[in-house]
């Protein structure tokens, strides 16, 4: 069926799927509570188009296994919330200073790693 089997330490695996799974879980979550507490975010949400749609699909999940997950492996997933926080605070403390090339610079950067990433189930990622 395609799948590797990876050997790790509880620790190491709380840690990777805080970052790859919890992390972009909450993130999900918070987007859409934060939408639909707006005045009008109703009112956006008939101009979301298939990105949106995309990063929000996670959303829909299960809440009752989402809490118990998010509770049982909270302390990695407040770690990646911090690590993401420091990373949003660069974005928006790039784009109130106006600087162009250095918001060129962050995005680029993401682009890149997103670029070079594969999904590979437990084989180093390697470009192709």
């Amino acid at each position: 069926i395609g799948s590797h089997v990876i050997e790790m330490s509880p620790e190491t695996h709380d840690s990777a799927f805080a970052a790859v799974s919890h992390l972009p879980h909450l993130l999900a979550f918070s987007l859409m509570n934060a939408l639909a507490g707006q005045p009008h975010g109703r009112d956006f949400l008939t101009l979301a188009g298939p990105g949106f749609r995309d990063f929000t699909r996670i959303a829909a999940s299960d809440p009752k296994v989402w809490r118990d997950i998010m509770l049982a492996n909270r302390e990695e997933l407040l770690a990646q919330s911090r690590l993401f926080q420091r990373a949003l605070q660069a974005f928006e403390q790039t784009i109130s200073s106006g600087n162009a090339d250095a918001l060129e610079n962050l995005i680029n950067d993401a682009s890149d790693t997103r670029a070079r990433w594969r999904m590979t189930a437990g084989r180093p990622s390697r470009p192709t």
